[in-house]
């Protein structure tokens, strides 16, 4: 407060608010088989089942892997039994200098659990009672000669994204400088045309109309192509392009995380429009909150352009970098400054 009742000019805080989008969620997969976990990993992760074929048909139901060295040491106290059991190093070391009749009495146990299989690393030969055993309960077992813990992070991620929520919804998704951007808004806004443009600036294109989702561990929301659409695009009053046709394979790519939702709608349907920036709008898709930017559209703006801008000033808000606030707060100084000024004058 300055003398004399003068009352300066008060900052203003950025208003924040949270939009909602209806979207068709996929119903979450429960669990697969070992069998379907071998064909998808098998020569990948350089995977061979030795024994317990029989039960190919067994549940993997978590994206968590165990390592029972506990438990072969006789301790099952909240063992980890729908896990897939891994057998590195130590356990198969372990293993080998215990008599047979303690390994036989160890591995019955862990077989008769609810394991979905047994996966040695390392190119280890498994124990020969291990494999007795596996073909008497049903136990897959498995070799490979990759290192147990990258071998374990490799297969955990990919079960992370099978069991992860998934969901489709409307609307166009493209990289626009590194940042994944998904374009929202009624049809015939102009979403397509719109990613089109982009796309002829040397952007890459993912999805048109259908995108489907699903949450990654590492990337959190992730869009990719429908199979069935592929790159192809419907334009009113041309038809349906293929993208990678038109501009090549640097043109397009499979999926991408979802950084940023931009909502086009038609410049006469609302009164009141944010013009400074300072309004910080999110959205909520699969439990993931994303930064959220409303761009009205009406004949002779160049949306896409303007999506260019939306994209960078994503990435500067990411490095704390935010245009519209300094500015503000710029503004907001200098005009504090010039009444204290005036205030000073009039005294």
């Amino acid at each position: 407060m300055v003398s004399g009742g003068y009352v300066p000019p008060q900052r203003i805080t950025a208003t924040r608010f949270l939009v909602k989008y209806n979207y068709m969620r996929e119903s979450k997969l429960e669990s697969i088989e070992v069998g379907e976990f071998f064909n998808a990993l098998g020569a990948t992760n350089h995977l061979t089942v030795v024994s317990g074929k029989s039960g190919m048909a067994r549940k993997i139901t978590t994206s968590e892997l165990n390592r029972p060295g506990m438990a072969l040491t006789g301790y099952y106290d909240d063992f980890a039994e729908y896990r897939i059991q891994v057998l590195g190093l130590v356990e198969v070391v372990y293993l080998a200098k215990q008599p047979e009749e303690v390994q036989r009495e160890r591995l019955t146990r862990l077989l008769q659990m609810h394991i979905p299989c047994v996966i040695v690393t390392r190119g280890y030969e498994p124990p020969p009672i291990l494999l007795e055993l596996s073909d008497k309960y049903g136990v897959p077992v498995m070799v490979t000669p990759d290192v147990t813990m990258p071998f374990m992070n490799r297969v955990s991620k990919w079960l992370d994204e099978v069991f992860s929520p998934r969901a489709i919804i409307h609307g166009e998704l493209v990289e626009v400088f590194g940042v994944g951007v998904l374009i929202m808004g009624k049809s015939g806004v102009g979403k397509s045309e719109c990613a089109l443009s982009l796309v002829s600036r040397g952007h890459i294109f993912v999805a048109d109309d259908i995108v489907k989702l699903r949450i990654s561990a590492e990337d959190g929301l992730v869009g990719a192509v429908n199979e069935r659409n592929g790159h192809h695009m419907e334009l009113r009053g041309v038809g349906i392009v293929n993208v990678m046709s038109l501009y090549g394979i640097k043109g397009v790519r499979m999926e991408k995380s979802i950084d940023l939702v931009v909502t086009l709608f038609n410049w006469e349907e609302r009164d009141q429009i944010d013009r400074s920036g300072l309004e910080v709008s999110t959205t909520e898709i699969l439990g993931q909150k994303l930064p959220h930017m409303q761009i009205p559209v009406k004949p002779g703006r160049d949306v896409a352009l303007l999506i260019e801008a939306a994209a960078q000033t994503y990435k500067l808000k990411a490095l704390d970098f935010d245009v519209a606030k300094r500015f503000n707060d710029q503004l907001i100084e200098s005009m504090i400054q010039a009444a204290e000024k005036n205030n000073r004058i009039v005294k």
